[in-house]
């Protein structure tokens, strides 16, 4: 008696997949055109892009990088406006950013380009060159804020130059670094007599980075903010 429910079970069994095969095969059949299509947009939009990436994009990041190398130099020699503007035969930082926009030079490129304009205080430009950038590394990160920090700083917007300092400190994520983007954003609230939040920032490197030269200093300035509200 078991053995005849097990047949019946495993005949039943046997009978679902069979239909469920035949109702697959069907809908198949009735979009077959359509099932393909998609299948073989998939296929040349993955074909596509890694052509893309061979044929176009890789060699484009090979020039860019030739093409930026005489900029870097002047640069290094501090020569700006020919990093910037190139010297009639080379090009500059600034034609690098337009030229060679979904590269990594490119994107490089806007950091040098944001950089030089900071030196030259032309902040507008500064900011707009440096909100571009996208930054490879958290260190790379950190020193990215801090300028953008330092440039709303020479705008005169203390609150926003704050912002960047403490998205400084935290991007770095750095023994090294972080404790100084957080002491300039608590030394410039000390500056705007905002004691309570110079003191939650200085408290941020007292706990996070105690080994710090900030940290093993960060005592007294809680203690003058914390005299200045009272405390």
């Amino acid at each position: 008696m078991t053995q005849n429910k097990k047949n019946i079970s495993e005949q039943e069994q046997s009978a679902h997949e069979g239909d469920l095969y035949k109702k697959v095969e069907t809908f198949f059949l009735a979009n077959r055109n359509a099932i393909i299509g998609v299948f073989a947009a998939i296929v040349i939009a993955i074909g596509g892009y890694f052509g893309y990436k061979k044929l176009i994009q890789e060699p484009k990041e090979l020039d860019a990088r030739s093409k930026i190398a005489a900029a870097q130099v002047y640069f290094e020699k501090d020569s700006l406006n020919l990093a910037l503007n190139g010297d009639g035969i080379n090009p500059g930082f600034l034609a690098i950013t337009s030229s060679y926009k979904n590269t990594a030079t490119g994107n490089l490129a806007n950091y040098y380009t944001g950089l030089i304009y900071l030196k030259q205080q032309n902040i507008d430009e500064a900011i707009n060159y440096l909100s571009k950038y996208k930054p490879g590394t958290s260190e790379l990160e950190g020193l990215t804020n801090r300028l953008l920090g330092d440039a709303w700083s020479e705008k005169g917007d203390m609150d926003k130059a704050v912002n960047f300092y403490k998205s400084a400190g935290k991007a770095a994520n750095s023994d090294f670094f972080s404790p100084t983007y957080y002491k300039m954003a608590g030394d410039l609230l000390l500056m705007q007599e905002k004691y309570a939040d110079a003191i939650a920032v200085f408290e941020i490197i007292q706990l996070e980075y105690p080994l710090s030269e900030e940290g093993q200093n960060i005592q007294k300035e809680i203690a003058y903010a914390s005299a200045k509200l009272g405390k």
